[in-house]
């Protein structure tokens, strides 16, 4: 039995968390113990974590400080494969691997578009040149998808194909089962077309364009339209001013966060992702794989890879929220099966990013 650790700073709602959750359920039990680290076991996904997984909480939600505790922990769990995730993290990885006595092969995820990274405090400035030094000490630099891949080794002057794509498990069982349940909200007796939004509250989503998309939209339609947004952040004020500037109370509604996203997807006539930059929205392939139409903006990276080339009609231009409004209109009256959004989904199984990882264990380990 081989022992994979991953390591991500906290179980907050986010995609990369999310992503750690379905690998942990992922690997398979007759091969694998999986286990996780984490900087604080605490957030909404806390009560996801599959009950045969060791969790190691270092209790250091600041991961400046978590290579000390980390290279303890290396040193005596004999990991075979330790998977680090997000920049912070990847960072005291690599700083605890240089001090440990017994070092796992080591892989750092990166899960966004390295070159589109802002941070959000002053210290995130230190992001790129401190990876740019310690990434190339890693045995593996994982990104999650083709474009992102390239983008990392641009950034970070990496060799050229030297990242490796391993594509983020999304699609399991459980999602389509739970992409059945009932939504216990009133939007689930709208008579009208549903259009959904998932994600967080933020700069990078863009939500603004789609709201305003969504105003044309509305200002055109003959028929009842409500737009829902799924999420907590930041902007919420900021968009909940823009609602109410368009006069959309009665038709735009920031619901918050949803334990169960796949039911509101499933429910949904068009999911819109109106992102200005990802490295492999995970949301829009669960959303496919509910077998709702999707639109997308053709942003760095991701969607036109996540689409196939005969879907890519459904990609539009960041910020233009008159192309968006009309290529929303256009797919809510001429909608594609949701067979065929649900077999384009299928290539981001569980199954095929739980081998890609495990393949990454040396084989005289």
């Amino acid at each position: 039995m081989k022992r994979i650790a991953n390591f991500i700073p906290s179980l907050s709602g986010g995609g990369a968390e999310r992503v750690v959750v379905n690998l942990l359920q992922a690997f398979p039990r007759t091969q694998i113990t999986p286990i996780l680290i984490t900087g604080s076991a605490t957030g909404p996904f806390a009560d996801k974590i599959p009950a045969d997984v060791k969790i190691i909480d270092l209790q250091t939600p600041h991961m400046r400080k978590a290579s000390r505790p980390l290279t303890e922990v290396m040193n005596h769990h004999k990991i075979d494969l330790l998977i680090s995730h997000l920049s912070h993290a990847n960072i005291a990885t690599l700083r605890a691997a240089r001090k440990t006595t017994q070092r796992p092969t080591i892989a750092v995820v990166e899960h966004m578009t390295m070159s589109a990274y802002r941070g959000e405090r002053w210290r995130d400035l230190l992001i790129k040149p401190i990876a740019k030094r310690l990434y190339r000490h890693a045995d593996h630099v994982i990104s999650v998808s083709q474009a992102a891949s390239r983008d990392l080794e641009q950034v970070l002057s990496l060799p050229p194909h030297s990242v490796k794509t391993i594509y983020n498990p999304v699609v399991s069982p459980e999602l389509v089962a739970r992409a059945d349940e009932p939504i216990d909200h009133p939007l689930d007796q709208f008579s009208g077309k549903l259009v959904l939004g998932v994600g967080r509250l933020s700069e990078q989503k863009d939500f603004s364009t789609l709201i305003n998309a969504f105003a044309l939209l509305s200002s055109q339609s003959s028929e009842p339209l409500h737009l829902a947004i799924l999420g907590t952040g930041e902007q919420h004020q900021l968009l909940q001013a823009l609602i109410n500037k368009l006069q959309l109370q009665q038709s735009v509604s920031l619901v918050g966060f949803q334990e169960n996203p796949y039911a509101w997807m499933r429910r949904a006539d068009l999911f819109v992702l109106s992102s200005r930059w990802e490295a492999l929205p995970t949301v829009l392939i669960e959303a496919m794989a509910c077998g709702v139409n999707v639109v997308s903006t053709d942003c760095r990276s991701g969607p036109s890879e996540i689409l196939p080339k005969t879907l890519h009609h459904h990609l539009v231009h960041v910020g233009d929220a008159t192309a968006l409004s009309q290529t929303m209109q256009r797919v809510l009256e001429n909608p594609v099966s949701s067979h065929q959004w649900k077999e384009a989904a299928s290539h981001f199984s569980f199954a095929n990013a739980a081998a890609a990882y495990t393949n990454l264990i040396p084989a005289s380990v």
